[in-house]
């Protein structure tokens, strides 16, 4: 039975300095196609100050990013091309960059039992790991959903879609057939998964940034960086309901929102490393310390300050699509765009020694008091029409800053 329930392979192992086990060999589509698993990284609604306030839409979290509808076509285009050069013998029909296939590896079983218990039919169904022997045969049984794609979901979903295109049984035949050079990663958690993807993607492709920082910032509990950190406020403003810029984060950088998670990130990354505002902060979370939970408060007392003096320039959400969002539609200030977002994030280094020790409600009254120094002027400050609108890089962002902060009377 082992021909019936598993796919033999023939493998290579790799040695480089990895702790885990990997293989290279190849799978042809229709193996692949029986048992593979791809899962788009989706947002989390998941507040990670608030335990109260968790609310998850989906089971697991993973991180491939969306598939380009633009790539499939294009690998779907050069396969069909390829496949009429190859009546010719003149196709170059080929992808050698190697796929990179997850398996999940159950370290409690060995090779002699899959001559016993592991191919009975009933247990067989049950199987979610592969075996191995040797170091040179992998056995991956045929069951659905146990192969996840780490990279290539592009490659693979493009070759089906040309499958799916094809009428003529001898002509699904040759794409039922096709191999890609593969290269297997065996009993890897979820993490280092993530780390792999985005390391293959963000060295070597032009991904974006905001998915980086969320892969990089969804580590476990027991490990801690500066952009978990930061990581955690974006999700806390983005998902607390007592946020004044609940929703406006665009989380993986898309959908609806005024200002993307990378550039939120970035700017509280700023307030962490040398010589920042939260430099001694950040030395106490690395040490299990409890100051970092002075930030969540700060950060919404200070922007429900920005909201309620600012109010005029303050967005409101707009219905799109039957739901009520944030959008830079028929928003004609920038306070909440990356410019003016951008210059009140820095400002943070000079407010916050101001208020660090104070109560909450005095912390709040002096951000007020600080804030109603421009009251009569904001108005034409934050317009899209004044000496700051326009497309928002770092440049106008400081500009902007440097304003601010001599305005406010909090230049250094």
């Amino acid at each position: 039975m082992t021909a019936d329930n598993f796919f033999k392979l023939n493998v290579m192992s790799i040695k480089q300095i990895q702790t885990g086990t990997v293989l290279i060999g190849k799978l042809q589509f229709k193996q692949l196609l029986t048992i593979h698993r791809l899962t788009e990284r989706k947002e989390s609604l998941l507040d990670p100050f608030d335990e109260k306030k968790v609310n998850i839409e989906f089971e697991e979290e993973e991180f491939q990013r969306q598939l380009s509808p633009n790539k499939l076509s294009k690998i779907t285009n050069f396969l069909k091309e390829q496949f009429e050069l190859e009546k010719e013998k003149k196709s170059l029909g080929i992808f050698p960059t190697a796929m990179i296939v997850a398996l999940d590896h159950d370290v409690d079983y060995n090779q002699d039992k899959l001559d016993e218990e592991f191919l009975e039919k009933e247990y067989y169904d049950k199987l979610s790991s592969c075996f191995i022997k040797d170091d040179s045969v992998l056995f991956i049984p045929k069951n659905k959903r146990i192969a996840l794609i780490v990279d290539g979901q592009h490659r693979f979903y493009g070759v089906k879609r040309f499958y799916e295109s094809l009428q003529k049984e001898e002509d699904k035949k040759k794409i039922d057939d096709f191999e890609f050079p593969t290269t297997f990663l065996i009993g890897f958690d979820i993490y280092q998964l993530g780390k792999i993807f985005a390391k293959v993607n963000f060295t070597q492709k032009p991904v974006n940034k905001s998915l980086y920082y969320d892969i990089f910032g969804s580590i476990p509990e027991t490990e801690k960086n500066e952009i978990k950190l930061a990581h955690d406020l974006a999700m806390h403003l983005n998902n607390n309901e007592e946020s004044p810029i609940k929703d406006m984060i665009k989380m993986l950088g898309k959908g609806p929102g005024l200002f993307s998670q990378s550039f939120f990130v970035e700017k509280m990354l700023i307030h962490f490393r040398n010589k920042g505002v939260w430099e001694k902060i950040f030395a106490d979370y690395l040490t299990n310390g409890k100051e970092y939970k002075k930030l969540p408060i700060f950060m919404k007392i200070y922007l429900g300050c920005v909201e309620e003096v600012f109010i005029t320039a303050w967005p409101i959400r707009i219905n799109k699509d039957s739901k009520l969002v944030y959008s830079t539609y028929n928003y004609g200030f920038i306070l909440c765009k990356t410019t003016g977002m951008g210059a009140i994030l820095k400002l943070i280094k000079d407010v916050y020694p101001l208020v660090e020790n104070l109560s909450e409600k005095e912390m709040r009254e002096k951000i007020l008091e600080i804030l109603k120094r421009i009251e009569k002027d904001y108005v034409k400050i934050f317009s899209n029409q004044g000496d700051f609108g326009g497309t928002g890089g770092e440049g106008l962002q400081d500009k902007l800053y440097k304003f601010l902060k001599l305005k406010l009377g909090v230049a250094h």
